[in-house]
């Protein structure tokens, strides 16, 4: 099969599970699928070749479009997709704006599918075992199709094909930041983690009265030429000072970049569209990533030692909003992320990039790691125990909810393939409880209207969304198809590990009948993708 192909193939399977997801219906068996397309009257039928319980369903190439007459055809590709979208736009009763809408989300599912044909054929490399740093650098640049439930996983609107070759991190892209030095007197800061936000050789050029600000290459060459920016560097505010440093490699999220040995790992303001949003840090971001590291800081130290880490963001730095506006502050502001894993020690994973399979279709990572322990099983109870569990631990002590889907998540793995410490990331994602916080006597750690609060309810469907329906689902999906145990046999082993907990988030996560997803097909037919609404899906692990 072509790299073409393939990402085609990935392309209808995102796009059909999604919809599946979206509308309600399931797959009760492999074979022979019918999928009402009611606002036209017509149906998709489609053959499973892999049924999955949660659905991360696989199928065969064939989509057979059947009409209103009972008439069938095949549908290639790109009419597969018309066919898809002319439902979508239906169902959702899209205004004025419907077929702009359209057209703009059909272009981007064309974009996506060619970035993902170019990262089959040209990405994918092997890490040598005994070298750390590489282990978790493989692990961020290996997720080439990207998110099961999602119409554009690997869309990026801005970065053209030479862009990709520079900064992709599917096609293993390393760089040199870019730096400003910026008069302190219109520099906006807020520290709250110690730790180095500059490498010792850019900090030894700095200039007294300036501070130094990293950009992305392509993001100062955006600045560059954006004319409040260009006046800036006229006055001498702004001083473009190039390229410094050592190298710095891109993670699977694309704009935040880390270089080994160092402590600091850099989330970048980037103005591209990638999946459905332009990644800049607006004010409301940073002051959320910011307040909710503060939390984790006051509330970690009495946490247990169960195999659980947080990394915070150590502050953030840009230009004031008071001075430059909230656009041009949101395209400068940056976050410092605490990086502790260097050359040697832990060689923490994404699990994103572990969980899918390589370019030549070798079985995903984490399905090697159970293999080597010799126990799937076993391998899940593990895991669930630094994962899970402490995740609901946080949420019932400490009222906080992180947003703890494939992508931020970090797994180290012994010698032996067994999980040995969990790590999440990306605090701006992170929501707390008001009520938990109150209870628990640390909401004066927090000003009031702080937006990283959230009602409990709100709290409590972003942690089972993200930590369950994302996270756990898509883990367990995996290894359930390639393994004997199956997915409803290792969902069975949730169930019973959730059952011996004390923590009462166990209980209650198994007598919910169902779990929300996001509606990420929907909402980008309805130009409301910025804004996720949810649908209720059946919770495999309900004990009724």
């Amino acid at each position: 099969m072509s790299a073409q192909q393939a990402a085609c193939r990935a392309s209808r399977e995102r796009l059909l599970n999604a919809f599946l997801r979206e509308a309600g219906i399931h797959a009760v068996q492999q074979g022979e699928l019918r999928v009402p397309l009611p606002g036209s009257g017509r149906a998709l039928i489609v053959d499973v070749r892999h049924r999955s319980a949660f659905g991360h369903h696989e199928y065969r190439d064939d989509v057979i479009l059947e009409r209103s007459d009972g008439r069938r055809a095949v549908l290639e590709h790109d009419a597969f997709v018309d066919a898809l979208l002319d439902e979508l736009t239906c169902a959702s009763g899209a205004n004025g704006d419907g077929p702009g809408i359209r057209a703009e989300l059909a272009a981007r599912i064309a974009n996506s599918t060619a970035r993902t044909t170019r990262y089959l054929r040209e990405g994918g490399w092997s890490a040598p075992p005994d070298d750390a740093t590489a282990v978790t650098r493989q692990a961020e640049q290996s997720l080439l199709v990207g998110h099961p439930f999602h119409p554009t996983p690997k869309s990026a609107e801005g970065f053209d094909d030479a862009d990709l070759a520079r900064y992709a991190p599917e096609l293993g892209a390393s760089f040199a930041l870019h730096y400003f030095a910026v008069d302190e007197r219109i520099v906006w800061e807020r520290r709250v983690g110690a730790g180095a936000w500059i490498a010792p050789e850019v900090a030894a050029g700095a200039i007294d009265g300036f501070a130094l600000l990293p950009a992305h290459p392509w993001q100062a060459r955006y600045l560059l030429a954006q004319q409040p920016f260009v006046e800036l560097v006229a006055a001498g505010a702004v001083l473009p000072l190039g390229e410094r440093g050592r190298q710095v490699y891109s993670t699977s999220s694309v704009r935040t970049v880390c270089a080994p040995g160092f402590e600091t790992a850099w989330k970048l303001p980037l103005h591209v569209r990638i999946t459905n949003f332009v990644r800049t840090n607006p004010i409301e971001h940073v002051r959320r990533a910011t307040d909710a590291s503060v939390l984790v800081a006051a509330l970690s130290p009495r946490w247990p030692d169960d195999g659980f880490g947080v990394l915070i963001e150590t502050g953030f730095r840009g230009l004031r909003p008071a001075v430059v506006g909230d656009a041009l502050a949101a395209d400068a502001a940056v976050l410092f992320r605490r990086h502790r894993f260097g050359r040697t020690g832990p060689a923490p994973r994404v699990l994103a990039g572990l969980l899918e399979e390589g370019a030549d279709g070798e079985a995903p990572q984490i399905v090697r790691c159970a293999r080597q322990a010799g126990d799937v099983s076993q391998w899940l109870r593990r895991y669930l125990e630094i994962s899970l569990r402490p995740l609901l631990a946080r949420f019932g002590h400490d009222g906080l909810s992180f947003e703890a889907h494939v992508q931020n998540s970090l797994v180290c793995i012994d010698e032996r393939g067994w999980p040995a410490s969990f790590w999440v990331r990306d605090m701006e994602g992170m929501s707390a409880s008001r009520q938990r916080l109150a209870a628990n006597g640390t909401a004066a750690v927090l000003p009031a209207d702080s937006p990283v609060l959230y009602d409990d309810d709100e709290a409590w469907l972003r942690l089972r969304y993200y930590a369950v329906t994302n996270q756990l689902g898509h883990l367990i999906a995996v290894l359930g198809r390639h393994s004997d145990a199956g997915e409803d046999g290792l969902w069975a082993v949730a169930r019973d590990a959730l059952g011996t907990w004390p923590e009462p988030e166990a209980a209650r996560l198994l007598a919910a009948p169902c779990l929300p997803a996001k509606a990420n097909l929907l909402g980008c037919v309805a130009g409301r993708a910025e804004r996720p609404s949810y649908v209720d899906i059946p919770n495999p692990l309900h004990t009724g």
